[in-house]
């Protein structure tokens, strides 16, 4: 904390005259012999950083950002995609999502009364086509799109805003998986400049911040005001906001447009290139999802082995991914992986890739094998908010559903109040499993 930015200064500046704080929080800014926290932590933990009073370190993130308004958030990536459903939920009635959407979008749909509506797709991300299909024929006023996906894969999404600008539609991108994409080069180009109107990014996911915070972003072209949001945002917020978060968060921006924090960026992509042209040479016994396009994830597949078996594999190797699947392992890389990492990365495939040449030739279920198209019988509102019975799954067919279950990808919904209840979800959803349901 020796380099200190408009945040630092406005915390330090705080009541430097006063000789005794007779406010939260109890510990005064002082530690009491803390064995895990510095006494330099506890000094900047003190509950003065209002939304008015940092106004001008909102402007300055807008600055580096070129929005309208960048707003700062401590309640994590979910704090954005409520308070976008919030606002859409003031002016519109339907919107459209695709089944990759995070479980706080269904939450944000309940809370705002949204009706959605599911794209039909072939896939858990829909592609270009898929979307510009959906808003030509379902006759939604708004598009709340996921994108980049959990595992990296991205479409045009300046030919969806272009479309949706046309056609007088709300466009708010769930940008929690590209929070990085400003920072690189105009190839991997964000939603903010692409026409959206609202865009969340989860900081600390991909740009080193500290857990929950994440920022919520009014392009120049956005058809929203400042005073909007924040009619609605407050809805989510907490009223005493953390300070170390702020600090974190301003650190991360900083860093990530920094000479620096780029270069760092073009060494990770660089290194991951080079991790690609190595799998280039297993076939499909060890092999990368070509869909993914984010430069800073590899999506590990094996035809010998499946992706939980394969993570399974490679932690005894003392290697962690993000997440595995029936299909595959999500590999995610950093700006804070450093050349070491990346070497004991292609010494560990090396190694590894002989031994899965022995194995037998697997089949595994793609991805694809959690796409449905939701049969919607109620608002999920409505379905939400009623009197509700828990039954076991296999006595629940054909009853709507009053719960969600989140399954594939990580915080994606299976299951979501106000939908039917299926052969689908009986086929994929454990015998065991119980669900509430609308009382009749």
């Amino acid at each position: 904390m020796t380099q200190h930015s408009s945040a630092y200064k406005l915390i330090a500046s705080h009541n430097q005259d006063v000789q005794v704080g007779l406010y939260t929080p109890a510990h005064q800014g002082i530690s009491q012999n803390s064995d895990r926290l510095s006494q330099e932590i506890y000094q900047y933990d003190v509950p003065f950083l209002t939304r008015p009073r940092t106004e001008s370190i909102e402007k300055h993130f807008s600055e580096m950002y070129g929005t309208k308004h960048t707003f700062w958030m401590t309640g994590g990536g979910t704090q954005g995609v409520l308070t976008a459903c919030a606002l859409l939920g003031t002016q519109y009635q339907r919107v459209a999502i695709a089944l990759n959407s995070h479980i706080a979008t269904i939450n944000g749909i309940i809370l705002s009364g949204l009706e959605p509506y599911f794209i039909s797709s072939e896939s858990l991300m829909p592609t270009t086509d898929e979307v510009i299909t959906a808003l030509e024929t379902s006759g939604v006023s708004a598009l709340l799109l996921t994108h980049p996906s959990y595992e990296g894969v991205t479409i045009d999404l300046a030919t969806i805003a272009h479309y949706c600008q046309k056609h007088g539609i709300a466009l708010a991108v769930d940008e929690a998986h590209g929070s990085h994409f400003p920072f690189l080069d105009e190839q991997w180009q964000s939603a903010i400049s692409v026409g959206a109107d609202i865009v969340s990014h989860s900081m600390h996911k991909y740009t080193g911040s500290l857990v929950q915070t994440a920022l919520l972003h009014l392009p120049e072209s956005s058809q929203f005001s400042t005073e909007q949001v924040m009619g609605v945002l407050p809805l989510f917020e907490t009223t005493t906001r953390s300070n170390l978060l702020i600090l974190s968060l301003e650190d991360a921006i900083k860093k990530g447009y920094s000479e620096e924090g780029k270069a760092l960026f073009d060494q990770a992509i660089q290194e991951c290139d080079r991790l690609r042209s190595q799998l280039d040479d297993y076939g499909k016994v060890l092999t990368y999802d070509s869909q993914v396009s984010d430069p800073l994830k590899i999506y590990l597949k094996s035809d010998r082995i499946t992706g939980e078996e394969l993570a399974e594999f490679l932690y005894e190797y003392g290697i962690d991914g993000e997440f595995a699947g029936e299909e595959g392992l999500l590999l995610i890389f950093s700006f804070h992986h450093n050349p070491q990492d990346f070497q004991f990365m292609r010494e560990t495939l090396a190694k590894v890739v002989p031994i899965l040449r022995e194995k037998p030739i697997k089949q595994v279920l793609p991805d694809s094998y959690y796409c449905r198209n939701p049969v919607m019988k109620m608002l999920p509102k409505d379905a939400f908010f009623c009197r509700k019975q828990k039954l076991p799954i296999e006595k629940a067919l054909g009853k709507i559903s009053s719960c969600w279950i989140k399954k594939v990808p990580p915080g994606s919904p299976i299951l979501i109040s106000g939908e039917e209840i299926t052969n689908w979800h009986l086929q994929r959803l454990s015998s065991d499993t119980v669900v509430e349901v609308v009382r009749e």
